[in-house]
């Protein structure tokens, strides 16, 4: 059986990843997409610090804004990210694979997981971090994808484990 948390973990995903699977695939309610407005983040209070959210209702020609940043989140990236725009607070070597990998999550409609190593200037310079991500869409009328989930972790590394960027689009779970 294909389910979204099977496949993050066939990617060698961390634990996280898989749980914030579960927790969507728990909260579809017969939807393909979850609604972000009914998703109760509580159940999973461990994950929170590592959840970000994106709202896109005005579309993502316009922009897509943090709606939400957990403290890890703005903890990597040296600053709160909430009500910002996420192609301005995506300032990594890759930022604009990655970019392009969320913005396709409200077009495709289809969940994405990242992998990369990545310097942030500036936060800490000389640290290189291995990211990887994970970001599902969320739709209030069961069409339109007005936000998006993700989780993401960040690791020390001391040499540069990946070349490019490794962008996976989930399939949709059997029903």
């Amino acid at each position: 059986m294909v389910t979204y948390a099977n496949q993050l973990a066939d990617l060698g995903a961390p634990a996280m990843h898989i749980e914030l699977a579960e927790f969507i695939a728990a909260n579809l309610n017969g939807a393909a997409m979850p609604d972000y407005k009914a998703l109760d983040l509580m159940q999973i209070p461990r994950l929170v610090p590592h959840i970000w959210v994106i709202d896109a209702r005005e579309g993502v020609g316009k922009g897509m804004k943090f709606l939400f940043s957990g403290t890890e989140i703005d903890r990597h990236f040296g600053r709160n990210l909430m009500g910002g725009y996420v192609v301005d607070n995506n300032a990594g070597v890759h930022s604009r694979e990655i970019y392009g990998a969320y913005r396709s999550v409200f077009i495709d409609r289809q969940p994405v997981f990242t992998e990369r190593s990545d310097y942030y200037p500036d936060v800490e310079p000389e640290v290189e971090r291995r990211i990887r991500s994970v970001c599902f869409p969320c739709s209030s009328d069961g069409e339109t994808v007005d936000f998006g989930i993700g989780l993401a972790t960040f690791e020390r590394t001391d040499s540069h484990i990946l070349g490019d960027p490794v962008i996976t689009k989930l399939v949709e779970p059997d029903a």
